[in-house]
């Protein structure tokens, strides 16, 4: 083999490496959060969860997805920059439900992996 194949391999093997690690990296608080024991009503649960790009490139989450229509979400559609912090709230409606509840919210950005989900979960009494 000569020199100048043994450099292209090197320089793409480390081209690769980089990109593979050069990369948003989502990091929770929390990656659930239990409301606990709630009494029934009309009302959404709401509750946030804080994250961190902990990565090297600006987070930009592409989707949010939840579980059912019971479940809702809100998130930054802004970029987040490396070593920045964003939120995403999560709410649960009672409206008609009683008993335990575990529902998702699922994330989708330039992460690697490229799907990270949150829970939500408590129990809703029943109507008196």
């Amino acid at each position: 083999m000569d020199f100048k194949k043994i450099i292209t391999s090197a320089v793409f093997v480390f081209t690769f490496a980089f990109a593979a690690y050069s990369q948003a990296n989502l990091e929770f608080e929390k990656m659930a959060h239990d409301f606990g024991d709630v009494p029934a009503g009309k009302d959404t649960l709401w509750t946030e969860f804080k994250f961190k790009n902990t990565g090297s490139e600006a987070l930009t989450i592409s989707d949010v997805k939840t579980s059912c229509d019971c479940t809702l979400a809100e998130w930054p559609k802004e970029a987040i920059q490396p070593g920045k912090s964003g939120v995403i709230k999560g709410g649960f409606k009672i409206e008609g439900k009683e008993g335990r509840f575990e529902k998702q919210i699922i994330i989708f950005g330039n992460t690697s992996p490229a799907m990270t989900m949150i829970d939500l979960k408590g129990n809703v009494a029943p109507k008196k």
